[in-house]
């Protein structure tokens, strides 16, 4: 084996490692902690990609489990995925997340879970969008995605890296402030989770949790505010 190969496979390798890892912590803290939620509960998984997770919050014991992903090929991926008993709960629909919200609360339907992933950037009305969450009864929402660090009520513009190859547009990103505002004004408790929890040892392939710039990757719980 020449040393290219080698360095090639070791990074390969590494890189699985990363991935691996990221998984894993990613499960433990956004399902595997709120299991007692999910637990024979409806839940609806917005952001499902290629419905992987859709299959570990079925595992976790979600009862139905809705995931809504507007990437064709992604839902595509889905079909191809091994049974592995738990389809039977997951519907995985095509569709925009935000038009299926609307439909969902056309047709009176609730969800005991809502969750997210990567959905709030962009969203150029976070009232409105929250106000629809609200609307379909949620005990718990959970979310992770990307957002301003400030504790300002504040947009950014953000401009992805694929514009610099002229493919992409900028797009709003909220600030920690403002996903704040917004939640206690529609009437959620929030609470940010804390991914500084995790040992250091065990960050690897999360390196984005800990950025130090103006952007990081965040994830917070909604929870309707108890009135006494």
């Amino acid at each position: 084996m020449t040393v290219m190969e080698n360095t090639g496979a070791s990074f390969i390798g590494d890189g699985l490692t990363m991935m691996a890892n990221r998984t894993q912590a990613r499960h433990a803290l956004l399902i595997d902690a709120y299991r007692h939620a999910i637990a024979d509960s409806t839940v609806m998984l917005l952001g499902a990609e290629d419905g992987v997770w859709c299959y570990a919050i079925a595992a976790a014991g979600g009862l139905q489990v809705v995931g809504i992903e507007n990437n064709a090929d992604q839902v595509e991926r889905f079909m191809r995925l091994p049974d592995v008993g738990l389809r039977e709960r997951i519907d995985m629909r095509c569709a925009d997340p935000l038009e299926e919200l609307r439909s969902e609360i056309k047709a009176g339907r609730q969800y005991d879970v809502i969750i997210l992933f990567d959905m709030l950037d962009g969203v150029t009305d976070l009232y409105e969008f929250v106000g629809l969450l609200a609307d379909l009864g949620p005990r718990l929402v959970i979310v992770d995605g990307q957002f301003g660090r400030s504790e300002e009520p504040v947009f950014t513009i953000e401009r992805p890296r694929a514009s610099l190859a002229g493919v992409g547009r900028p797009y709003l990103l909220p600030s920690r402030g403002a996903v704040a505002m917004v939640a206690y004004d529609m009437g959620f408790d929030l609470d940010w989770i804390d991914w500084t929890a995790l040992d250091e040892d065990v960050r690897l392939g999360l390196d984005d949790y800990y950025a130090q710039g103006d952007k990081i990757r965040a994830s917070f719980t909604l929870t309707p505010e108890q009135i006494d």
